[in-house]
């Protein structure tokens, strides 16, 4: 019975804890009903409960059988034994009675757990009967459907995959074998079907790039169109002395599939140059070279304008003769080449192809700043209407009335026409001192005022204008007496801005005030008759100096007042910087002019839609859009010297890249304006051209061209050292600079 304790730990937890207790035997049904039945006291038996001793409830390792034969004392006593083995089934019945009732307290639960398990246990018995079924079926469709399905698409997926690979595979056979069409076409002169085929071949090329085969390809094919483009030029330079209108088209088609067409007038007007200068030079040469004879003269070497000089009068007219003729076919394919684009310049320019690239598109539009209507006139309307200000036509009322008072009181006409002409005076200094005065822009030389206005204006300001800002309390009496017949200098209104870029710098104020004085000028000169005709002989002097030097000055004005809008309109420093940037020792001659070009023409073009603008508010004259489009050229082409006068090193090729890039910038320019001929045009070719002269030439050259500065005579004398000319010669060159420098000291 004894057993019955092993693993409780404590009267309570005992109750709680009894399922842990594997050697407990549970009491039978009947005995359940015995122990219940039995008389019990509650208090007696917790006692009994609480007597048992602490080891009872200890692990399950306890061994109680052992505990208690050491409890035994040395001598055994029946008695104490009988009695203590009763008090321990007194325990064990108190205990076995406590763990019936709470058995009977929890059978209802259990057994309603014991239905729920067995229920549990019913429904995952028919659960698994389910997952067998489906488990057979989807193996029966996995079997019977899918896998044959996905089967089907996977070798539908792999059918397609082929298919395009073997499309690909056609594709870059293709390719491969593009070289050999390719070449067949150029021998067929098939210019334009080449390039189409070679930028079809580019673009299957990147979109098989992927494929190593093809990797080298793309290079390969560009290597071949600009193999293309060199027999294009070649082809182009045919047309200089024989021009066939199919060869010329087809040339034509193809710079347009490359988008060059502005490359090809480029490179068309550089072989015509070439053309007339190889069929002259040849031409005279062959002359030179059979009156010579045997000499050992190389006449090769010689410029064109010293080869001339050794025609003999005998052989003149025969090299004359056949000078006209070789120059004639020369000017025939011209003509035809321009009667080719005259007609071909209705067509729709934007037809491109999928080839054509952006620098392509931009030059078409260009061609598009470039065939506006011409702005040489900037007005509102046809009727060329006087510009005048307020100011003049107070004058001209003034003068009316001062020569009503001369033709009634002559005594005292000199006196008024000398007022008036002070007046006139003091109109002429206000619009020059308001608009004409710019020490920065005259510093350069070329908008300088003529030394006559500049006599008339400092006589201005000496007699008639007072500079002095307060009276000197200090002065003599004569000082005061001077200063009486003098006025205080003009000032601008604040309201007038001179400063703005989007206004032109204020031209519309400019041209008001410059051109009503000119018209006052001219009303002068009208009425100079009538004032003649009043004046006393003996002051009839002071009337002729009047007009020389004064009335028929002030049309100069114009000169130095729109100088100023030119020297600001355009961004020559800008251009300056972009040359800077320019490789001009270059080993071959280029066909594309450089990009400093362009951005000048732009520059331009921005600068003839601000005209339009201010010519909205006042009507520019045709005078006035004159001088400022030739101040701006004059500008421009003096720039592009000192541009070129900046450069370090420069090729025989880089000098040939110049010309190109001058000559695309005037031929821009003369569809912009009518001016003719174009200002300062040779003073850049000439500055070009002199590289190519010899040490004599050249120091010759020096000596007459004193228009351009030290630092340009420097430039072109350091730049030519090492191509012809030794350092002795530029010692000798670089000295008689020096000698047309020192008078300027």
């Amino acid at each position: 019975m004894l057993l019955f304790f092993k693993g409780l730990k404590s009267p309570p937890e005992s109750l709680g804890d009894l399922g842990a207790i594997e050697s407990l035997r549970v009491p039978g049904k009947e005995e359940f009903r015995e122990l219940r039945e039995q008389p019990c006291d509650p208090q007696a038996e917790q006692e009994l409960i609480n007597s048992i001793e602490q080891v009872y409830f200890s692990a399950d390792s306890f061994d109680i059988v052992k505990y208690e034969l050491e409890k035994l004392p040395p001598v055994l006593n029946l008695q104490e034994l009988e009695e203590y083995r009763d008090k321990l089934k007194q325990q064990q019945a108190a205990v076995s009675k406590k763990v019936a009732d709470l058995i009977l307290e929890k059978q209802p639960a259990y057994v309603k757990e014991l239905e729920r398990v067995t229920s549990l246990q019913t429904g995952l018995q028919l659960a698994a009967v389910i997952c067998t079924n489906g488990r057979r079926h989807l193996n029966i469709a996995k079997e019977g459907f899918t896998q044959a399905s996905l089967g089907l698409l996977a070798n539908q997926r792999k059918r397609q995959l082929l298919i395009g690979l073997l499309k690909s595979l056609r594709t870059i056979k293709t390719l491969q074998r593009t070289d050999v069409r390719l070449s067949e076409m150029l021998e067929e002169e098939d210019y334009p079907g080449a390039i189409q085929l070679c930028l079809e071949c580019q673009k299957a090329a990147s979109t098989f790039k992927h494929y190593s085969c093809i990797s080298e390809l793309n290079s390969k094919l560009q290597d071949t169109l600009e193999q293309i483009e060199e027999q294009l030029d070649v082809a182009l330079s045919k047309i200089c002395k024989n021009f066939d209108i199919n060869h010329y088209t087809k040339v034509q088609q193809a710079y347009r599939l490359l988008g060059k067409t502005q490359t090809a007038m480029d490179q068309l007007h550089m072989h015509f140059t070439q053309a007339i200068h190889n069929t002259v030079f040849q031409v005279v040469l062959g002359y030179v070279e059979l009156c010579a004879g045997n000499t050992d003269t190389k006449f090769q070497k010689l410029q064109y304008k010293d080869l001339c000089t050794h025609v003999t009068p005998d052989s003149y007219i025969p090299c004359l003769a056949d000078l006209c003729k070789a120059l004639w076919e020369v000017m025939l394919s011209y003509y035809r080449t321009m009667e080719w684009h005259e007609k071909h310049d209705n067509e729709d320019t934007a037809s491109t192809s999928e080839g054509t690239s952006m620098m392509g598109t931009e030059e078409t539009n260009f061609d598009q700043t470039l065939k506006s209507r011409k702005k040489s006139d900037y007005s509102l309307n046809k009727v060329n209407a006087p510009i005048l200000t307020n100011t003049t036509l107070n004058v001209i009322r003034l003068v009316g009335k001062y020569m009503q008072m001369m033709n009634i009181l002559k005594p005292i006409a000199f006196d008024v026409i000398h007022f008036m002409s002070q007046l006139f005076d003091y109109y002429l200094y206000a619009i020059y001192t308001f608009f004409g005065r710019n020490d920065s822009l005259e510093s350069t030389g070329l908008g300088l005022s003529s030394s006559r206005l500049r006599t008339t204006l400092n006589r201005i300001q000496e007699s008639l204008i007072d500079l002095e800002v307060s009276a000197d309390p200090t002065a003599t009496l004569t000082a005061a007496e001077e200063r009486k017949e003098k006025v205080p200098s003009p000032h601008l209104s604040h309201l007038v801005v001179l400063t703005s870029g989007d206004t032109l710098y204020g031209l519309a104020e400019r041209v008001v005030a410059t051109e009503s004085l000119v018209f006052l000028a001219e009303q002068f000169e009208f009425l100079q008759p009538h004032l003649d005709a009043v004046m006393p002989a003996v002051k009839k002097p002071f009337l002729q100096q009047f007009y020389s030097q004064t009335v028929s000055t002030a049309s100069e004005l114009r000169k130095p007042i729109y100088w100023i809008v030119a020297g600001k309109a355009i961004d020559y420093e800008q251009m300056l910087l972009l040359m800077a940037n320019v490789k001009w020792d270059v080993k071959e001659i280029m066909s594309q002019h450089n990009i400093y070009v362009d951005a000048l023409l732009k520059e331009f073009e921005q600068f003839n839609r601000r005209l339009n603008e201010v010519s909205k508010r006042v009507r520019i004259p045709l005078p006035v859009s004159n001088i400022l489009w030739e101040h701006c050229i004059r500008l421009a082409n003096r720039t592009i010297v000192e541009g070129y006068a900046n450069v370090k090193k420069c090729s025989n090729e880089g000098r040939a890249l110049m010309q190109l890039d001058f000559q695309q910038f005037l031929m821009k320019l003369e569809k912009l304006t009518d001016i003719r001929p174009i200002p300062d045009k040779e003073f850049v070719e000439t500055y070009i051209k002199a590289y190519y002269l010899t040490e004599n030439d050249m120091e010759r050259w020096i000596k007459e061209h004193r228009e351009y500065s030290t630092k340009q005579l420097t430039n072109l004398v350091n730049v030519c050292l090492g191509s012809h000319i030794n350092k002795k010669a530029r010692q000798k060159l670089l000295a008689a600079i020096d000698d047309i420098d020192r008078p300027k000291r």
